[in-house]
């Protein structure tokens, strides 16, 4: 009898499965792509129909239908089984009893269970259910996020599931109960509850506002307005974003993506029709791209489905700090980045509420990050001396993390025009912050911890070229490019690369040779991509060891750096 995955891997392609990610195209009997997990303009990611799988020779990717599924959404084996069965057709049996499930897989029974129990509460709770209404949603709106209810009792979720036949410690496991002087007692009573769901839709957490009792009871924390589940086994706050299981295909299609604060935000929105909207309600950001596990962040993901952004936070100054926060990690991953602006004591959910189109337009012409601080700036002050200082200290960390020398450019023309400060003055001390503040901070973060990402984006460069040069080491066009590559990054520095990868010359020979299959007609121009894409990065890597620029010798030396990287830039997107 066949598995759920021979099922599946019989039902689905693995083109089929991977073009709906990603736009891929035919070469020769194999397809190749623009590889999802790490930035490239040229394509260097084969997908084999005959096989199954796929490679990718920038990054080193590598697997099935699942694996590829599992990388993509940030998901784990059993989340990629239940996207990809849907998706086939094949319905997955809940079966193995309580004992013999996989650990993870009987956690998240646990909370599928937690969730039915609080939505049958909540169909009994008609004062919660009326709040909600009040608030402008919909029952088909509350029905299909699962909305639940908390009743105001200290065991009443976790008397239910250990009558199921789950276990205290494993209803611990995922945050549903914690333990006090007169024993455990649910986390969440009297709230009314959001699940959080991961991109495959199974609950991870939960997110509960306090409904029916006073915020400021015995316990702050218990009672507090808000109350998130802690880090789980399933939820890890930096690692997933609600309501992104139901916005990924939205954003994918659209383009962009909305990102807001809070529970009844996101659900007014995508009531609105807005389903490309997440919320970080409950979770968080971080500046890595993944966790100590390697599972993909919140914003890593959102980014592998569109790289634009707009934060329509609240409009107050606390709501302005969180999205000002959050556009400067979004930045350093090359995100572009926008601001809706809210008037000022609204969120989303009121403005969707008072008049959806007001809501539209707000979305429609949402500014540049860096354009709404300067804006902000001249509304607020017409000193030039305070204008100057807040540019210095509000404007120029963002304007430091945009990669691109043109658009930052045009940013220092739009200070100097819109503030009437001086060209010369702006430029200086943004040359000044600059030096003061390295300004890519995922490279200086590189510098100092040498992440495993960076280090495996040169070392799988590395063995992409050399495999091609081991496999061609007849074709004078390749040895020349190779010749003319060692002149660039030094002879000594090229040896010492070579030296690495020959004790393995002949498997990288043979991956190239099976890569390319024997079409040897694109190998020229991707073996001058290779070669620009591993010189920047050792370019890279002298520009971060010359911090501090404390010496005219070390400046000299840097700026020639940033010269060569601007032209291999340029090359490229020839």
């Amino acid at each position: 009898m066949h598995s759920p995955v021979d099922k599946i891997k019989e039902k689905l392609s693995i083109v089929d499965v991977i073009s709906s990610y990603v736009s891929v195209e035919q070469s020769g009997k194999n397809y190749k792509a623009k590889c999802p997990f790490h930035n490239e303009k040229t394509p260097s990611f084969y997908i084999s129909p005959d096989r199954g799988s796929y490679y990718c020779f920038g990054c080193g990717a590598k697997g099935d239908i699942f694996s590829f599924v599992q990388h993509f959404e940030g998901t784990d084996f059993y989340g990629s089984l239940k996207l990809l069965a849907a998706r086939a057709g094949i319905v997955l049996e809940r079966g193995n009893t309580k004992e013999t499930k996989d650990n993870n897989e009987l956690l998240y029974d646990i909370m599928e269970d937690a969730t039915k129990f609080f939505e049958s509460v909540f169909a009994k709770e008609t004062t919660a259910r009326a709040y909600l209404v009040n608030r402008g949603l919909t029952d088909a709106t509350i029905q299909s996020f699962r909305v639940g209810y908390a009743p105001d009792t200290w065991r009443s979720v976790s008397e239910h599931l250990l009558k199921i036949g789950y276990k205290r410690e494993d209803i611990e496991k995922v945050g549903l109960i914690k333990n006090g002087e007169k024993g455990f007692y649910d986390r969440f009573r009297s709230r009314i509850l959001f699940p959080i769901f991961d991109s495959s839709g199974r609950v991870i957490a939960f997110s509960g506002r306090i409904f029916g009792q006073e915020e400021n009871a015995q316990d702050g924390i218990v009672n507090a307005k808000y109350l998130n589940s802690p880090d789980t086994p399933l939820f890890n706050k930096s690692s997933v974003l609600f309501g992104i299981d139901r916005a990924k295909s939205a954003i994918r299609t659209r383009g962009y993506t909305i990102i807001v604060e809070g529970q009844m935000d996101l659900l007014m929105s995508h009531q609105a029709g807005f389903t490309n909207t997440v919320a970080v309600s409950g979770t968080a950001f971080t500046e890595n791209t993944t966790d100590s596990e390697s599972k993909i962040n919140n914003l890593g993901l959102i980014r592998r489905l569109s790289p634009n952004i707009i934060f329509a936070f609240d409009g107050d100054n606390a709501g302005i700090r969180a999205a000002g926060r959050a556009s400067l990690i979004a930045l350093s991953l090359e995100m572009q980045v926008k601001i809706a602006v809210l008037p000022e004591g609204q969120d989303p959910a009121d403005i969707i509420l008072e008049n959806i189109d007001k809501w539209k337009e707000i979305i429609k012409t949402s500014v540049n990050i860096v354009s709404f601080h300067i804006d902000r700036i001249c509304k607020n002050t017409t000193d030039i001396r305070k204008r100057g200082t807040q540019i210095r200290e509000i404007v120029f960390p963002f304007l430091s993390m945009v990669r691109s020398a043109i658009e930052r450019s045009a940013y220092i023309s739009e200070i100097y025009s819109k503030t009437s400060l001086a060209e010369r003055a702006v430029l200086e001390d943004f040359e000044t912050y600059e030096r003061a503040h390295p300004s890519n901070q995922i490279l200086k973060q590189v510098a100092q911890n040498k992440t495993d990402n960076y280090q495996s984006r040169r070392d799988h460069l590395e063995k992409r070229l050399f495999g091609i040069i081991f496999w061609q080491k007849e074709n004078p066009d390749i040895q020349k490019l190779y010749e003319e590559f060692g002149d660039s990054i030094g002879q000594d520095v090229l040896l010492s690369v070579r030296g690495a990868h020959e004790a393995l010359a002949d498997p990288l020979a043979f991956e190239a040779e099976m890569w390319y299959g024997g079409h040897t007609t694109a190998l020229i121009r991707d073996v001058e991509e290779i070669i620009l894409s591993l010189e920047e990065e050792i370019l890279h890597e002298r520009k971060l060891l010359l911090q501090p620029l404390d010496t005219q010798e070390k400046l000299v030396q840097f700026n020639t750096i940033v010269r060569r990287i601007e032209e291999i830039k340029s090359k490229r997107s020839k």
